[in-house]
């Protein structure tokens, strides 16, 4: 398999079957193979102790790998029938296979919330934020309890830094391929306190200052998302609160949220912002994390 691909992790869960219908459908729209990764590491939980200790990771049986592709296979292709579908079974950790995986061509990556049994939301969780922090793709992160939705509108949340306008073309690409409108979100929050002197405008000056920058920073992604697709309907929402809640509140009918991400930081660590952990951790529809080049 060569070229762009759209790369997704499963392992034998349960709940692989939402993230590999999800897959299978979004590659079907970018018109792209789907590459099946499943890691041959899992982790080895010692039962002695409560709260998620666990020992250093064993590899899989050959085997078992073999199984859980194949039973991979046949769910992608129920899913999407015409689709290419190809696979790989790769040692080391689960986000380092991604990872190579996403290094090799992919245009996305999409990995579940969580699976591996009981302790599954635990060591999944920390790929899928490892994932959306370090890939060099955009990466979709898919809860096992999602509704699969193609006709919901796609939304973006927004707040004029460079990382909200890759996230807009990004979702603007994304409602196009679903022929579904984008809804814009900037959210805003005034400060609760600030400090007053006889200088300091009134709390309605402040919140109509927010307001009015958030109309700004919306407008302007409306119009950088409508440069994608001319006939894309595209919606925005100014919102005040913070601007995870309010965007999970817009979420309720989407098909997808886009979000961006910081990136590498100051020091070249990984990144993920607050929004984007809230929503990762507490979405109920799929949450696509786009970053800066």
């Amino acid at each position: 398999m060569s070229g762009t691909r759209v790369v997704v992790g499963v392992d034998g869960s349960t709940s692989s079957r939402t993230v590999l219908t999800w897959a299978a459908h979004e590659a079907r729209l970018r018109g792209e193979p789907l590459l099946v990764v499943h890691s041959r590491f899992r982790p080895a939980y010692d039962p002695m102790f409560a709260g998620g200790f666990y020992l250093p990771p064993m590899a899989s049986e050959s085997d078992e790998a073999d199984e859980v592709l194949r039973v991979a296979v046949d769910v992608a292709r129920q899913a999407e029938p015409e689709l290419e579908v190809e696979t790989s079974a790769r040692p080391g950790p689960a986000a380092l296979a991604l990872l190579d995986a996403a290094s090799e061509g992919a245009g996305l990556v999409v990995v579940g919330t969580r699976g591996l049994g009981a302790f599954g939301a635990l060591f999944l969780g920390s790929v899928s934020i490892q994932l959306a922090a370090r890939s060099p793709v955009p990466v979709a992160v898919v809860p096992s309890d999602a509704t699969f939705s193609t006709a919901g509108p796609v939304l973006v949340g927004v707040d004029g830094s460079p990382r909200s306008d890759v996230a807009t073309v990004e979702a603007a690409h994304e409602a196009v391929r679903r022929n579904v409108p984008l809804d814009v979100v900037a959210a805003y929050t005034v400060p609760a306190d600030p400090l007053v002197t006889s200088l300091t405008p009134s709390v309605d000056d402040l919140r109509a200052a927010f307001r009015g920058r958030a109309h700004e920073v919306a407008e302007w992604a409306a119009e950088s998302a409508r440069r994608v697709g001319p006939s894309l309907i595209v919606r925005t929402h100014v919102m005040e609160g913070p601007p995870a809640d309010e965007i999970s509140r817009a979420a309720v009918a989407a098909s997808v949220v886009v979000v961006g991400s910081r990136g590498y930081g100051e020091v070249r660590g990984p990144v993920l912002g607050s929004v984007s952990q809230t929503l990762l951790r507490h979405a109920k529809w799929p949450v696509l994390v786009t970053h800066e080049s």
